[in-house]
């Protein structure tokens, strides 16, 4: 994953779950180091599953962890292109966590039809949605 700094805050890029993973199953655990444009540094960890899905929407749960020893403000964002409306969407969380703290954030992803003559499970085709999340880091 990509880490890029901007006025005082960082953002993971483009976290997708992999395709041979399972519904329900977290990656495994990935360390940001952030640094801000004051100097400080901190640390999260973060994981992502796709937890179930519902109709055309796949929901997924990205889980966060202050690291650090400063209050740092979290802020979830997905993206995706919605296949029934033809058009891209997404979703915001937004979360200050304190040291040693974490956060779930529920993330659905809407238009995750299934497409013909493909035999697939529920995971298959969440998979084949285009959907990712980035993480922004402040303080």
């Amino acid at each position: 994953m990509a880490l890029t700094s901007g006025l005082n805050a960082q953002v993971v890029t483009g976290l997708r779950v992999p395709e041979n993973s399972q519904m329900g199953q977290y990656t495994e655990w990935q360390t940001a180091e952030v640094s801000f444009d004051d100097g400080t540094t901190a640390s999260i960890d973060y994981r992502m599953a796709m937890v179930t899905r519902k109709g055309v929407a796949c929901h997924y749960d990205v889980e966060v962890k202050n690291n650090s020893d400063l209050k740092l403000d979290i802020k979830l964002k997905s993206h995706y292109y919605d296949k029934m409306v033809k058009s891209n969407f997404g979703d915001e969380i937004k979360e200050t966590l304190k040291p040693g703290k974490s956060l779930v954030g529920r993330l659905i992803c809407q238009g995750c039809k299934k497409e013909k003559d493909v035999d697939t499970d529920d995971f298959g085709h969440c998979a084949a949605c285009d959907f990712w999340v980035d993480i922004y880091v402040s303080k």
